[in-house]
């Protein structure tokens, strides 16, 4: 998300009528979330005296979830822009034999560059996930609940933005980029309910509940 749009602003534009921003972008504004509870969660264990232990292992969390989150919020605008060449696309001329074949070329190379921001929020996601799972385990057990929201986010930003390659792989004609895409977002899904599902049982027995 660019840092000239407040987030009030960003949701003014998703709640519009306006294609863009949608799903993909608030799925990675999700995920980033999701990384920066995950690095609260790092700053309250670094230089603790109770954590001296797992020191260094707390810092690399918390530098790899401040570079994700950079990154998922560089994915809303990503995405917003990736849809912007779909709509491009379709508003092509298709009045004659060669322009509707220009048109059907030019949606196909707009729906698979559609799908990569998605698919790179989706495996970001996990990223977090993995991150949220390993300070859930060695963090400040007073924030555990907050690695535990962090893992909640996380999926969410996951499976949210798996809808969103759906959408494009649904109608490519290239029926192989089409399987590989599938074939990385159930990976990709599967890997997010393991990760979120391991951090929460981590959570409760921490809290005790």
């Amino acid at each position: 998300m660019s840092e000239t749009r407040s987030l009030e602003q960003f949701l003014d534009a998703l709640g519009s009528s306006a294609s863009t921003p949608g799903g993909g972008a608030a799925s990675a504004l999700v995920g980033a979330l999701a990384a920066a509870l995950a690095e609260m969660v790092a700053q309250l264990t670094v230089g603790r005296a109770k954590y001296a232990a797992v020191e260094e292992r707390a810092r690399t969390v918390l530098r790899e979830t401040q570079r994700l989150r950079s990154e998922l919020l560089a994915l809303v605008d990503e995405d917003a822009r990736a849809y912007g060449g779909v709509a491009a696309a379709y508003a092509l001329p298709k009045g004659t034999d060669d322009e509707r074949l220009i048109r059907a070329e030019a949606i196909q190379s707009a729906l698979q560059a559609a799908m990569q921001p998605p698919l790179r929020i989706m495996e970001r996601g996990c990223d977090v996930l993995r991150l949220a799972d390993e300070i859930a385990e060695i963090g400040n057990s007073t924030v555990a609940s907050d690695a535990g929201c962090a893992a909640l986010l996380g999926e969410a930003a996951a499976r949210a933005a798996g809808l969103n390659v759906m959408a494009n792989v649904v109608l490519l004609r290239d029926e192989h980029v089409a399987g590989e895409a599938r074939e990385l977002m159930a990976a990709l899904e599967a890997q997010a309910t393991q990760l979120r599902e391991r951090t929460l049982a981590t959570v409760r027995a921490k809290m005790k509940f």
